[in-house]
């Protein structure tokens, strides 16, 4: 260093006659300190460790060099540096060669740019005060606009091998990189973190309809967002029915201030010439919706008439509204019988008549003739009954698990003694199973013994041996071939597992049904030709029965989230068939009230049965003796085990979206299950076009209406009433 010590002798030292020194030495690197402890460097390709090493030294920090780090470097001053500010050229000069200087725990590094990141840094959430080429991490927390969308604004301005995140929990963004360029960024970040939206306005209504107004505004105005923009930049339009109000948010004043004037442009009084309103409903039905309606006017009337002339009794006064009662459809269950499960649903789809208001069924409107005072007041309350109702997604488990064990055996003979005299003796013992079958019988077997030893002579009459192990004996008497000897044995294991799953969804107290089974003819009487009646035509009569899986199920949700049901499940199946008087049916039922919270499983009841079933059949006394009684005796048992349960779950569908979530998810299940279908080998080639769900789920025409130009907004009135 042959500038050190002439630069401790000389007090002053000016600009220009340091260039000219460095100018006439050439490449040699200069690095001085001045009195007053400024630093002037020069430095021209100089190796970055012997610039660390002299930075290090005249500002009296710890900087270490990653062993990573090769190369050479420039860093000229044209005027004396302090300390603060020669720490900052030197970063300047490592973030122009690719490096950067890291400060952890204050010891400095020099590390290659994309490792810098990653090595402890400073995080601040405050305002940088000094920019510079220091690595830096900084947390924004974005107050109006949504991080996921500055994400994308931001990234390009970010240094290729740093970083930028969003966090979508607090809303906050959090960059990595150099203090001059987060400086940059934070300056553009506070321009547009702005409110862009207005305070939610009411504008209360005088003469119109708050739903009616809400509804076109809906459909003339551009209330809807582009598909993944924030709903923030929606101008959103709302009616209040109970104080009939309009709520407006719009995205700026302007929006805001012409909205308020079509609203008062809307907001005149009505033609007082017409008195019959016709109000078209979205989610009640016309017909039952009139009658309270009506019932509420005449109770109405009655109490101002009883009012008026001081007769106001505690007990209310009997409303003749000259309409019939409401149509039920009744309890779900109706019953044990076959109607009760299948009975079709009643519907009131009849015009009512008579009254001021009445429903017309095919467009699901109201026709109200009315002052427009009472009107107004029976449109809150259409308004308020209207609205869109919820629905019950009910999940339904049906297993049903059996076993059977039965044993049999049997000893059987027969003899004769005596044989070619004019009396001949006979012996024998002969059993019938517990079933019946009369192939278990010695004597039986003994008419069909030219069918045994020729089984070519059996015919359509010729009784079988009993089912399992059959060994005899044949002996011949007086010629003739008989059966002598018979020993039958029999064991049998019966198992039935049955697991069901019957889904369905309905609306909030109304009926639901599901049958999956066969409809089958049960014989109730018949009619033959007789003797004296030759020209009668014969004829039965029947009727239909439905058999399998039943199941009907009435929803009623609570404001507390708890379903309330009335259920009617049945499981019926063939036992047997018995000659001239039809089937017998095996019939499993429940019928019960049960309360349910939302996604809860409930068992509903079941059947556990076990039977045991044993018999015998012996000759007296002989039977009992030990080992050679099973000589003289037939044995059998049957070991009979029944597990019948019912699990049920309900789901409460309340949003628009859960319904299709419920149905993306079958779908799903359903490709699942044919995916896993292969078709079987076979010698004709395979079959290539299989169906499957997925080429049919698309819709043969968009959909119109409000919904398919909006997108589904489910912020409107037209779909949230």
């Amino acid at each position: 260093m042959l500038f050190e010590n002439m630069c401790g002798r000389m007090k002053s030292f000016s600009f220009a006659a340091f260039l000219l020194l460095v100018l006439l030495i050439g490449s040699q690197n200069i690095f001085a300190i001045g009195d007053e402890g400024n630093i002037t460097v020069a430095f021209v390709g100089a190796d970055i460790e012997s610039v660390t090493s002299a930075v290090a030294k005249s500002t009296g920090q710890t900087i270490l060099v990653d062993p990573k780090v090769k190369g050479t470097i420039t860093l000229v001053s044209n005027k004396p540096l302090s300390k603060t500010k020669a720490l900052d050229a030197f970063s300047s000069a490592l973030r122009a060669a690719g490096f950067a200087l890291v400060e952890a725990n204050g010891i400095y590094r020099v590390v290659l740019e994309n490792d810098a990141k990653l090595i402890g840094n400073t995080v601040t959430t405050g305002q940088i005060k000094d920019g510079g080429d220091q690595i830096i991490t900084k947390v924004f927390k974005i107050k109006f606009e949504s991080a996921n969308n500055l994400l994308g604004v931001l990234k390009p301005l970010v240094s290729p091998n740093n970083s930028i995140n969003a966090y979508p929990g607090n809303n906050t963004i959090v960059i990595t990189d150099y203090a001059s360029n987060i400086q940059r960024i934070s300056q553009l970040i506070d321009s547009i973190d702005a409110p862009t939206s207005t305070d939610i306005q009411t504008i209360k209504l005088q003469y119109a309809i708050a739903l009616d107004v809400a509804a076109m505004l809906n459909k003339v105005l551009d209330t809807g967002a582009a598909p993944g923009a924030d709903s923030s930049t929606k101008t959103i339009v709302m009616a209040d029915a109970r104080s009939n109000s309009l709520l407006l948010r719009g995205s700026s004043s302007d929006r805001i201030r012409q909205i308020r004037a079509l609203i008062a442009r809307l907001d005149v009084p009505g033609n007082s010439n017409g008195n019959i309103w016709v109000v078209p409903l979205k989610n009640a039905e016309a017909t039952k919706l009139a009658v309270t309606l009506r019932a509420i006017v005449a109770a109405d009337a009655n109490l101002s008439a009883q009012v008026a002339s001081g007769a106001v009794s505690q007990q209310n006064a009997s409303v003749n509204t000259n309409q019939p009662p409401p149509t039920t459809t009744g309890s779900p269950s109706g019953g044990t019988t076959a109607a009760a499960a299948t009975s079709a649903l009643t519907s009131s789809s009849t015009p009512t008549t008579g009254g001021i208001i009445q429903a017309e069924p095919a467009t699901n409107s109201l026709i109200i003739t009315a002052a427009e005072p009472l009107y107004r007041n029976l449109r809150q309350v259409i308004d308020q009954l209207d609205k869109r109702r919820g629905q019950v997604y009910i999940e339904t488990i049906i297993v049903e698990v059996s076993s059977t064990n039965a044993a049999e055996l049997g000893i059987q003979w027969q003899g004769l003694v005596g044989a070619g005299n004019q009396n001949t003796g006979f012996g024998g013992t002969n059993f019938t199973n517990a079933s019946g079958i009369a192939g278990s019988n010695i004597v039986n077997l003994s008419q069909n013994i030219n069918a045994i030893l020729n089984p070519g002579a059996a015919t359509s009459t010729t009784i079988p041996p009993n089912q399992g192990l059959n060994l005899g004996l044949l002996t011949k008497f007086n010629g003739v071939y008989g059966m002598s000897a018979l020993l039958t044995a029999l064991s049998t294991t019966t198992g039935t597992n049955i697991l069901s799953t019957p889904n369905l969804i309905t609306l909030d107290n109304e009926e639901a049904r599901i049958v999956v089974g066969q409809n089958i003819p049960i014989l109730t009487g018949s009619y033959a030709a007789t003797a004296a009646t030759q020209t009668a035509t014969p004829f039965q009569t029947v009727t239909r029965q439905d058999i399998g899986l039943i199941m009907r199920v009435k929803p009623q949700i609570s404001e507390n989230n708890l379903v309330k049901m009335a259920i009617y499940q049945e499981v019926s199946g063939i036992s047997s068939q018995v000659a001239g008087q039809g089937p017998i049916l095996n019939k499993r039922d429940v019928e019960t009230n049960v309360i349910v919270d939302d996604g809860q499983i409930l068992v509903l009841g079941g059947l556990i049965e076990n039977n045991y079933t044993d018999g015998s059949s012996g000759i007296p006394y002989l039977s009992n003796i030990p080992i050679l009684g099973a000589l003289f005796r037939s044995d059998s048992n049957n070991h009979t085990k029944t597990n019948l349960l019912v699990f049920l779950r309900p789901y409460i569908l309340r949003d628009q979206g859960q319904d299709q979530e419920i149905t993306a998810n079958r779908m799903r299940f359903i490709e699942g299950k044919e995916s896993n279908f292969k078709t079987s080998t076979m010698i004709l080639p395979a079959v290539k076009d299989m169906p499957t769900m997925s080429g049919n789920i698309d819709p043969l025409m968009t959909p119109s209406g409000n919904q398919a130009k909006s997108g589904g907004d489910s912020n409107k009135p037209s779909e949230e009433q």
